[in-house]
C-alpha cells in the first residue's frame, strides 16, 4: 500500500513544529501577519481554530493563546451575537510590519561603512529592560553600558519604536565609521562574538536541513489547499522565528556562503509555489464577520520585492 504523499507533508509539518516547541501563540501571531492582515484583518475564532488544525493545534490551545495575546496587547476583540471576531492592535499591528519589513523585504543595498550608534543618555529605570528588549530585536547590540551599535539598521523601525515609548528625548543617535585597518578586523570579531553569528548560522541550516529536500521532493500539484495552506504557514514561520533573531548585518560582515542568503531563497521559492493552494483554502474555509475572507490586499502581491505575482 502506498503513503498518500498529503498525509505524509501534514506528519511531516507537525513533527518538525513539536521539535522546534512552536508554541501556539508564536504562531497565531504569525496567522495573523501573514495571513489575516492581508485578508480584511479580522477573523471569526472558530476560523483561527481551523487554521492551526492542520498544524497540529488543538481547540484548547488555540482559545488559551487568543486569550493570552488579547491580555498581552497584541490582539482585540469584538463579539457580533455568540461569535467573537479578532484583530490586531495597534502595537500587535505595528510590531507585525516591523517584522513583514525583515522578512519579505530584503534590501540590496550596498552597506556604506558607517555605524549607527544610540546611548542611553537619561531613559527611566523602570524602561531600561524594555529598551533593551527592543533594541536586541532592532538588531542592535551593546557595545559598552549604554551603549548600542548596529553597522546597517532598519531606521524607520528604530525611530517608530522611540517614538512609540516616548525615548525620543532621552537617547542619543549618532553615525560612526572606522577607516582604521586594525579596527576593522577588531569589530568583525567583536561582531561575531557579540551577534553569536555561528549560532545564528547554525539555525539557518537547521531550516535549510529541514524544509530543503522537503521542498525538492514535494508536487505542488499533488498537495491539497489545506497542505498548501499549512506548509506555507509553517515553513513561514520557522524563518520568521530566526529572522527575529537575525540582527540583519551587512554582508561584508558576514561569512562567506552565509546560509541566511539560501534560506531566503527557499522561502521565496516555496512561498509563492503556495499561493494559489493557500489563498484558495482561507477564501473558502477561514471566516469573518460578513462571510469569507476578502481576496488579498495588493500589498500581498509586494512580498519579497514582487516575487509574488
Amino acid at each position: 500500500m502506498k503513503n498518500n504523499p498529503q498525509s505524509l507533508l501534514k506528519d511531516e509539518l507537525i513533527k518538525k513544529l513539536h521539535q522546534n516547541s512552536v508554541s501556539c501563540t508564536s504562531m497565531i501571531v504569525t496567522l495573523f501577519g501573514d495571513v489575516v492582515s492581508q485578508h480584511g484583518e479580522w477573523i471569526w475564532l472558530g476560523s483561527i481554530v481551523d487554521a492551526l488544525a492542520p498544524l497540529g493545534f488543538n481547540e484548547r490551545s488555540v482559545r488559551t493563546s487568543v486569550f493570552r495575546l488579547v491580555q498581552n496587547d497584541w490582539l482585540t476583540t469584538k463579539k457580533i451575537g455568540r461569535k467573537s471576531y479578532y484583530c490586531f492592535t495597534e502595537h500587535g499591528r505595528s510590531q507585525s510590519e516591523r517584522a513583514e519589513r525583515r522578512i519579505y523585504s530584503k534590501s540590496d543595498v550596498t552597506w556604506n561603512g558607517l555605524w549607527v550608534l544610540v546611548l542611553n543618555a537619561s531613559i527611566n529605570e523602570e524602561k531600561v529592560d524594555g529598551f533593551r528588549k527592543n533594541m536586541r530585536w532592532l538588531g542592535f547590540n551593546i557595545l559598552s553600558t549604554g551603549l548600542f551599535a548596529h553597522p546597517s539598521p532598519d531606521r524607520r523601525s528604530l525611530d517608530e519604536m522611540l517614538i512609540e515609548n516616548n525615548l525620543v528625548s532621552n537617547v542619543a543617535v549618532f553615525k560612526a565609521s572606522s577607516d582604521d585597518v586594525s579596527s576593522k578586523s577588531t569589530l568583525k570579531t567583536l561582531i561575531t562574538e557579540k551577534w553569536e553569528v555561528p549560532k545564528l548560522e547554525l539555525m539557518y541550516q537547521s531550516f535549510l536541513d529541514n524544509f530543503r529536500d522537503f521542498a525538492l521532493h514535494t508536487d505542488v500539484n499533488q498537495l491539497s489547499d489545506t497542505d498548501c495552506f499549512a506548509f506555507r504557514l509553517a515553513i513561514l514561520h520557522e524563518f520568521r522565528r530566526i529572522q527575529l533573531k537575525d540582527p540583519d548585518l551587512p554582508p561584508e560582515l558576514l561569512p562567506i556562503g552565509w546560509a541566511g542568503f539560501e534560506s531566503q531563497d527557499l522561502l521565496q521559492r516555496v512561498y509563492k509555489q503556495m499561493i494559489p493552494g493557500s489563498v484558495s483554502f482561507i477564501e473558502k474555509h477561514l471566516f469573518n464577520a460578513h462571510g469569507g475572507m476578502p481576496s488579498p490586499s495588493s500589498n500581498f502581491y509586494q512580498r519579497f520585492n514582487s516575487a509574488v505575482n
